[in-house]
Order: structure tokens, then C-alpha cells, then sequence
């Protein structure tokens, strides 16, 4: 296999990765007051594959140069975008 060929694998797997943690902490997602199913350990554990997958996804990306920086926008938070005043210039002009 390629270089390109190894990372896209890589990429795809630690995308499913992240997805499947993701849908047990969203599936297991007890109301306030509520016995969580998940044990504290087994919590922290699934916090911290994610924080391996997104990190190693993140320099797979770097490394190639798609990377984006994106970052999640949640829906209660409340977002603000600064723009410089040179690159408002630069747009009007």
C-alpha cells in the first residue's frame, strides 16, 4: 500500500472509531438526577480514545493539508467572528 493509500485507511478507520464512541456516549446519555449505566472509568476511558483518535486524525491532516481547524459551533454557545480591517479593505476593493 501507498503512503496515501495507508492514511486514507487510517483516516477512515479512526473515523468509524470516533463515530462508534460517540453514538455509546449519546446512546448511553442517562437524565440529571439518573444513574449513569457507564461506570466513571469506563467513561473517562472513552474520553480520552476520543482525545487519541481526534489527535492523530488532526495530524494525518496536518501532515497532508487538508486540515482546517475547524471546531465544533454548539447550539447554546454563542459565537463571535472577528474580522481585521485590512481584510475588510481588501474585500471592498
Amino acid at each position: 500500500m501507498s503512503k496515501d493509500n495507508n492514511q486514507d485507511f487510517e483516516l477512515r478507520l479512526l473515523n468509524a472509531v470516533r463515530k462508534t464512541l460517540i453514538s455509546v456516549a449519546k446512546d448511553t446519555m442517562t437524565k440529571p438526577g439518573l444513574r449513569h449505566p457507564l461506570t466513571q472509568d469506563t467513561q473517562k476511558m472513552i474520553t480520552d480514545c476520543l482525545d487519541i483518535v481526534i489527535s492523530r486524525q488532526v495530524v494525518i491532516e496536518k501532515e497532508s493539508g487538508i486540515h482546517t481547524k475547524m471546531k465544533p459551533v454548539y447550539t447554546d454557545e454563542q459565537t463571535v467572528q472577528s474580522i481585521s480591517v485590512d481584510d475588510l479593505k481588501k474585500t471592498l476593493n
